[in-house]
């Protein structure tokens, strides 16, 4: 009887042991958090140091590309006031096992007087709710070069994404949100230019290696996007003393820009 006892006791812890170890580490997995469903929409006001704006996005419809099916977005205004509302609308958008897939490219820093930078994006995820926080989502490196004013100016560029955390609440605009998720895009850049002294050609830098953007991204569950912050700093090397050298970029930029949803509506 005791053996009995004991039996049935050892096969319990057993099972409940194998209950644990199969039960999902998040359980925010079945959640939406961006519902792409049609008929939704989000509209968002911006906020800068130079200006405010509205965006007001919404769905379209959707594409097949090499065998996936992407979804549209679009905003009311002819051009997006917001950094990510602006890369969601003018990219493919999927889900995948609750991870957000973007399709297209980056179009980089926005700065007047800035290089041009488009950053292909094939498939880059935004944010995956299954990812330990801390995860690296991406990595994207590569490098071009163009000519500012006669001199031949080349970019190295690297874009990483990163889930952070997922959050049982978050403020913001004195609004409460449940479930959130938290992401990261940084853009690092470094740039030179190689000029010759004499019969010597050397290759000057102009920006050392920094990050230059970095977007902190919030999707709430059965929401979307709620707030995104968007910060560029970055100080150009000190080339004063270099004769004859006029690189035309602005020497230094530290702003930041936000957007916060004020309403929204998912369709059915």
């Amino acid at each position: 009887m005791k053996y009995s006892l004991l039996s049935l006791t050892v096969l319990a812890l057993c099972l409940i042991s194998c209950g644990e170890d199969d039960a999902p580490q998040n359980n925010n997995n079945t959640a939406e958090y961006f519902p792409l469903s049609a008929n939704s929409s989000w509209s968002y006001n911006n906020e800068s140091e130079n200006q405010n704006s509205q965006d007001n996005m919404f769905v379209v419809g959707t594409q097949q590309e090499q065998g996936e099916q992407y979804t549209n977005l679009d905003t009311q205004e002819a051009v997006p006031g917001g950094f990510m509302v602006g890369l969601l609308t003018q990219n493919l958008v999927r889900k995948d096992s609750g991870k957000l897939i973007i399709n297209g490219s980056f179009g980089g820093v926005p700065v007047e007087g800035f290089p041009d930078i488009s950053i292909p994006l094939n498939n880059v995820t935004l944010f995956d709710p299954n990812a330990q926080d801390g995860t690296q989502l991406n990595s994207i490196t590569g490098s071009f070069e163009e000519t500012i004013m006669e001199f031949p100016i080349n970019i190295e560029y690297s874009s990483t994404t990163t889930q952070e955390q997922v959050l049982s609440s978050y403020t913001t605009d004195n609004q409460i949100y449940t479930d959130v998720i938290q992401s990261k895009i940084v853009l690092n850049l470094e740039i030179s230019t190689q000029i010759q002294l004499g019969g010597t050609m050397l290759t000057l830098p102009i920006l050392s290696s920094q990050d230059v953007l970095v977007v902190e991204n919030y999707y709430a569950a059965n929401i979307g996007l709620v707030f995104s912050e968007e910060t560029i700093d970055y100080t150009l090397e000190d080339l004063s003393g270099i004769p004859g050298l006029e690189i035309p970029l602005p020497e230094q930029n530290t702003s930041v820009s936000t957007a916060t949803l004020t309403s929204f509506e998912i369709g059915n």
